[in-house]
């Protein structure tokens, strides 16, 4: 009894101590960065961003409004409906305006683009938070469609909206030919192309279709409402491959 209790001692210190499996990695944060083509801080705002998506852990896009167009020159990328949800999270976070360039990150807090560190300080504590109550699954299924699968449950007691942002992923570059901008080449990072509600959930295992046309990726957003916390995020594309160097 005492020899074989010895060898299964000796057996465990030889194995050393029991591994628990890796945990997956926690979703991405999503960073919206609300910019202009007329607006002067707005060209220094997207490289940062262009920077930040070199990440693995966050999932980076700008979309572009239109308040600046009175100044001569008409953003190529602004729709009004980015401007209205800017306006909910203003009123979600309790700001005193809209204003570019501004940091969203994840739905819960914000930044202004001139605040690189408080945007990187922003990431970590909002990745501290991250809860893994909602699963997102993307089916390829060839010439740009796609079935996203998602199943768990929202972590409050209220549905939340779900949506599909359109992007063209990279960099492009736009020349600006008047407004505050007036003779430069802007480039612009990730730049929303479209912006879909595609209705309510709350819990269980459900199912959205997505059509992309070549050439654009999508970003699926599970999110408190509007102007809410962002619950889960998925990015997808014709390759499914990483974004592209620009």
């Amino acid at each position: 009894m005492i020899n074989g209790l010895l060898s299964l001692i000796l057996a465990s210190l030889i194995a050393g101590p029991a591994h628990e499996p890796a945990s997956a990695p926690a979703r991405p944060v999503l960073i919206e960065l609300y910019t202009s083509q007329g607006c002067p801080l707005c060209p220094a705002a997207n490289e940062f961003l262009g920077r930040l998506d070199a990440r693995n852990d966050v999932i980076a896009l700008s979309f572009s409004v239109d308040y600046w167009d009175i100044y001569g020159w008409e953003d190529t990328y602004a729709r009004p409906e980015y401007v209205e949800r800017q306006r909910a999270y203003k009123a979600s976070l309790d700001l005193p305006r809209v204003y570019t360039p501004q940091f969203v990150i994840d739905g819960s807090a914000e930044a202004a683009g001139s605040e690189p560190d408080g945007i990187l300080s922003l990431i970590a504590n909002r990745r501290l938070t991250l809860t893994d109550s909602i699963e997102i699954e993307v089916d390829h299924n060839g010439e740009g469609n796609f079935t996203i699968n998602i199943d768990g449950a929202v972590p409050s007691g209220s549905p939340a909206t779900v949506y599909i942002a359109a992007y063209a992923p990279g960099w492009r570059t736009v020349q600006v030919d008047g407004g505050r901008n007036a003779g430069r080449e802007m480039r612009v990072y990730n730049p929303v192309t479209a912006f879909f509600e595609l209705g309510q959930w709350q819990a269980g295992e459900d199912s959205y279709g997505a059509a992309l046309p070549d050439g654009l990726a999508g970003v699926f957003i599970i999110q408190g409402g509007a102007g809410g916390p962002i619950y889960a995020v998925a990015d997808f594309r014709h390759s499914m491959d990483s974004h592209p160097d620009g």
